[in-house]
């Protein structure tokens, strides 16, 4: 099953009209990555673009981010109630994510997992995110995964995002959906 999986994945990178979306070798040197990865640590493959979601589940953000939580996330045991502020995101505090960015293709164009797995750390309320996140975030507890449709003047708006030969990495006005994974929240002791 898994290498059907992988096979609808590569089809899903070639645009209608024939074209390669992404080079062949990216391709390859991906799913053999991610194929190694899952087999060396028992891990799961990485995040997908397609998820099957209950309309019922969906949330909504006061900024109008949409999300689905797909796995609850609980408070640590050191810390059940929050109050030494390892459960609960707010201003200042630092959020410990994993992510996987995709265009509306299904393509990805951003994640952790190619960062040697290393997660991002950032400081909310810091704008060092696009705003989707930092909102998806600061109602997430750690251990919680969800899906989220972040609307582009949420994410990188009118401009897009650029890459280093002038072509568009993410074009203006782009709708983007995201996998985020809260490992933890942690603040500075006083």
């Amino acid at each position: 099953m898994v290498a059907f999986d992988l096979l609808i994945a590569c089809f899903a990178l070639v645009s209608p009209q024939g074209k390669h979306v992404v080079g062949r070798r990216h391709v390859v040197t991906s799913l053999a990555g991610a194929l190694t990865a899952s087999s060396l640590t028992g891990s799961a493959l990485p995040a997908s673009a397609v998820v099957k979601v209950d309309a019922s589940k969906v949330k909504t953000t006061k900024s109008g981010v949409k999300y689905v939580v797909v796995k609850e996330g609980a408070c640590p045991t050191a810390d059940p109630t929050g109050m030494a502020g390892s459960c609960f995101p707010q201003q200042g505090s630092f959020a410990i994510v994993d992510y996987t960015g995709f265009l509306p293709s299904g393509e990805v164009f951003d994640t952790t997992e190619k960062k040697g797995g290393k997660p991002l750390v950032f400081k909310l309320g810091s704008n060092q995110v696009i705003v989707g996140i930092e909102d998806c975030v600061n109602q997430m507890l750690p251990g919680e995964e969800i899906q989220a449709l972040v609307p582009s003047a949420l994410a990188y708006g009118e401009k897009g995002v650029l890459t280093g030969s002038g072509e568009y990495l993410i074009s203006p006005n782009t709708n983007l959906k995201y996998f985020i994974r809260l490992k933890k929240v942690a603040i500075l002791p006083s």
